[in-house]
């Protein structure tokens, strides 16, 4: 699909759910110009997602930061995620942020083939059957001895999607987060019933996968919406 078709396509779909659209706005990258994430890059960005998300909602930032350096996984956190489960009170404000990243780590997971449908409906998303495939959350918080060999690293058995899927949701997230941030600025609920916050942590994720700006910091990912 030609980047105008793409945009089209988008446009469209907004427009049948009564999302406004800023027809200003441009076309992105043809799926040529776009080399996404590894398998072990996304492997890794999950993980790290995993472990703030899980924190942030357990109030358990210390365990899971032992787990991480247990499991030589420090590496894959960005600064912000570390400077985090370094807290051994993290605020609210940092909770909830943090807790956030559940949404990130659910579309990443699609994108690794770990989840098998998103959507932009209300509904929280099912993730239970994603969560069994990564570290015991009750064995990572009930150990107390620091010693987390028996909290296994499994390897995640992701298959990447194609291109083309991911290239769709980036060119929608694209409108879709200038039509949530129009809203919020003129004080309005968000379009569509759907979840703002959700909307930006999936477009940073998509972004983060297309090497939007070829940009390899998690924490400066772009989720610009100007035309």
């Amino acid at each position: 699909m030609t980047p105008e078709l793409r945009k089209e396509a988008s446009e469209l779909l907004l427009h049948k759910r009564g999302i406004r659209v800023n027809v200003q706005l441009h076309v992105i990258e043809a799926d040529e110009e776009v080399c996404l994430r590894s398998s072990q890059q996304v492997e890794n960005r999950l993980f790290a997602l995993w472990a703030v998300s899980q924190a942030a909602q357990t109030n358990q930032t210390q365990h899971f930061a032992d787990f991480f350096r247990h499991h030589q996984l420090w590496p894959t956190l960005s600064e912000h995620e570390a400077d985090f489960l370094c807290q051994t009170k993290p605020n609210e404000a940092d909770r909830e942020r943090f807790s956030h990243r559940r949404h990130a780590w659910h579309f990443l997971s699609w994108c690794a083939g770990l989840l098998s449908k998103i959507d932009l409906s209300n509904k929280p998303i099912n993730s239970q059957e994603t969560l069994l495939l990564f570290p015991s959350i009750d064995e990572i918080l009930n150990n107390n001895s620091g010693d987390y060999t028996s909290a296994k690293l499994p390897k995640l058995p992701i298959q990447l999607r194609r291109k083309d899927q991911i290239m769709d949701w980036s060119d929608l997230l694209y409108r879709l987060h200038w039509a949530v941030r129009h809203a919020s600025l003129n004080q309005k609920p968000s379009p569509g019933n759907i979840d703002g916050v959700m909307v930006r942590e999936w477009h940073q994720a998509v972004n983060w996968m297309c090497c939007y700006d070829n940009e390899e910091n998690w924490d400066l990912v772009s989720t610009e919406t100007t035309a």
